[in-house]
């Protein structure tokens, strides 16, 4: 045997033992996977108990995490300035339709159309 073998031995019986510790740690309590799968008598009668609500599995978990802003990726509740901007004006010019005037619509449809342009947006009216 070499120096090294019993070290090697050692750890491994470590990392099964830490590994083992883990899967009766996640099959374990109410919340684990055995409560899951356990029915019982019947699926009513399961013993799982749901750590969370679905209203706060919805929230952010990661609320202190800001990503980059890339415009080939979307994520969820970041705001976009630009669409922001292009739906305040097409917001005005709706009221501006709603109320007659159409000269001042037509004013921000020229608006709309030059901040899509430049951000890149391609549009054609009939």
């Amino acid at each position: 045997m070499s120096s090294g073998t019993p070290i090697a031995l050692v750890t491994a019986i470590v990392l099964f033992i830490a590994a083992q510790g883990f899967i009766n740690q996640l099959v374990s309590g109410t919340q684990g996977l055995g409560a899951y799968l356990k029915d019982g008598s019947g699926y009513n009668k399961s013993a799982f108990q749901p750590l969370n609500s679905r209203e706060e599995n919805d929230k952010d978990p990661l609320s202190w995490l800001s990503l980059p802003k890339l415009d080939f990726v979307d994520v969820k509740g970041q705001e976009d300035a630009l669409q922001q901007e292009l739906e305040e004006i097409r917001l005005e010019m709706n009221e501006k339709l709603q109320k007659g005037n159409i000269k001042e619509a037509t004013l921000l449809r020229d608006k709309l159309e030059v901040v899509m342009e430049k951000s890149g947006f391609q549009y054609k009216s009939d």
